[in-house]
């Protein structure tokens, strides 16, 4: 799924798709900048709070300008709590000598990726760089995060989607040292057909090996980076099998992320059954989510944290039902292909709900997955696809534009005035982040729909019709 694709694999796709592709990429890129200001793992900052001492030490102490306190810290918990032991191996030998040195290429891989991706400019080779980041991250026990980042990058690596409203699509077809250079760093990678069906087989044995290690691990942490890794093994096989048979990688790709939100939707159900702000609803018990948005409506803007107590705990019991009987019912459709396209639309407008409402964690980062997974995929390993249902990707309302930039302005402003503190936790900041996640989707939608976008796209399919 990662290997050499044809520059012109998308022509075949309605040009609709392009748009999706698009928002899919600058979605997760506004996530990635998010996270290293404000988010879990904020390092840089802002001028209101300063940079993260345990990662950035502006006045140059003894180590320079970066600490790597953090890196240290997460290093020895993997080690100490329990980890693989090649992994503890490397950690001790490669990471503990140097921490700071890893903060520095942590923080400069995140924020350069953040960039590339929202602007488009040599995304092959920031998402490549962005996946070999954070499979490591997986393993420090960082799971609750870190996949639902890597999908959909790893999605804007196959879909080469800087060349959709991006910077690649402008420079691709000029005759200057910077378009050469962007030809050449995006090309595919140097992978014959013919090794697909072992790098599939290897996929799959690297999977069945993190499934067989579940049992020897002690750690809860652990137990799902090993299921993580699994299920990733398993959609990398799959996809690569597809391909070699002569599918289209990018909706390949497209499916690949169905699959794992749907199975993220159930995951949130099955293992991870406590609510929380950082987490889906699931099947939690009336009491737990009670407690919990309880304490959302406390920190949330006034309107929203009034409609939480007014409608949503006095009937509790209702809305748990409707918790799970949505994220299960779309979990299961997604994860076997059925009426994609409805219950992906679906899986979207939960996800927004959720956010709105102050669960500001993970259903933006589904989010980025589900957005593909509702407007381009369901042609393969699908029982749509059996059933010889097709559907276009739904075309972007251009009237969007104006009134997205509107609302995501308005959005960005009442978060700014609040203040985001970003070691208060995600219950107590529940109203400025859910602000910003939402001003992210609605600026991303403005960008994709609007007039220049749309010239700008009809640019890239002339430059990829004539490649």
């Amino acid at each position: 799924m990662l290997g050499n694709v044809d520059e012109t694999e998308t022509s075949s796709i309605d040009q609709r798709a392009g748009p999706w592709i698009a928002f899919a990429r600058v979605f997760v890129g506004l996530l990635l900048l998010y996270e290293i200001t404000f988010g879990g793992w904020w390092k840089l900052g802002w001028p209101t709070t300063g940079a993260n001492p345990d990662w950035i030490d502006l006045d140059g102490g003894d180590l320079g300008p970066f600490v790597g306190a953090e890196v240290q810290s997460v290093a020895e918990q993997a080690i100490d709590q329990g980890t693989y032991g090649w992994f503890a191996t490397l950690l001790e030998a490669v990471v503990l000598p140097a921490p700071e040195l890893w903060a520095a290429l942590a923080l400069l891989a995140q924020l350069g990726a953040a960039i590339a991706l929202i602007v488009g400019f040599w995304t092959r080779p920031a998402a490549l760089v962005t996946i070999l980041y954070f499979l490591p991250v997986f393993h420090f026990g960082m799971i609750r995060t870190s996949p639902l980042l890597t999908v959909p990058v790893a999605f804007a690596f196959v879909a080469n989607a800087g060349r959709y409203y991006g910077l690649d699509g402008l420079l691709w077809k000029r005759d200057c040292t910077l378009g050469r250079a962007t030809r050449a760093v995006n090309a595919p990678l140097p992978i014959r057909r013919e090794w697909y069906p072992g790098l599939a087989a290897i996929a799959a044995v690297v999977g069945v090996y993190y499934l067989l290690t579940i049992p020897e691990m002690v750690d809860t942490r652990v137990h799902l980076t090993a299921l993580e890794m699994t299920v990733l093994a398993g959609l990398v096989a799959g996809g690569l099998s597809f391909v070699y048979r002569g599918r289209e990688p990018v909706t390949v790709a497209a499916d690949a992320l169905r699959v794992f939100v749907g199975y993220r939707f159930l995951q949130e159900i099955v293992v991870r059954s406590e609510p929380g702000a950082n987490a889906l609803p699931g099947w939690a018990s009336v009491e737990a989510q009670t407690e919990v948005f309880a304490g959302i409506a406390e920190a949330h803007v006034a309107p929203v944290g009034a409609f939480i107590e007014l409608a949503v705990l006095p009937a509790m019991s209702a809305w748990v039902l409707a918790f799970a009987a949505v994220q299960t019912t779309v979990g299961v459709a997604l994860l076997v292909g059925y009426r994609t396209r409805v219950a992906g639309t679906v899986a979207v407008v939960y996800l927004t709900a959720l956010t709105a409402l102050g669960l500001v964690r993970l259903a933006p980062l589904v989010f980025a997955s589900a957005i593909v997974a509702a407007t381009l995929a369901g042609r393969h390993a699908s029982l749509d696809a059996v059933a010889g249902r097709t559907a276009r990707p739904p075309a972007v309302p251009t009237a969007a534009s104006l009134p997205a930039v509107a609302v995501g302005v308005v959005f960005l402003a009442g978060a700014a005035v609040i203040g985001i503190d970003p070691t208060a936790g995600y219950g107590a900041m529940a109203g400025p982040v859910a602000l910003v996640m939402l001003a992210f989707g609605c600026l991303t939608l403005a960008a994709v729909s609007s007039p220049q976008s749309r010239r700008l796209a009809r640019a890239e399919s002339t430059a990829a019709a004539d490649d």
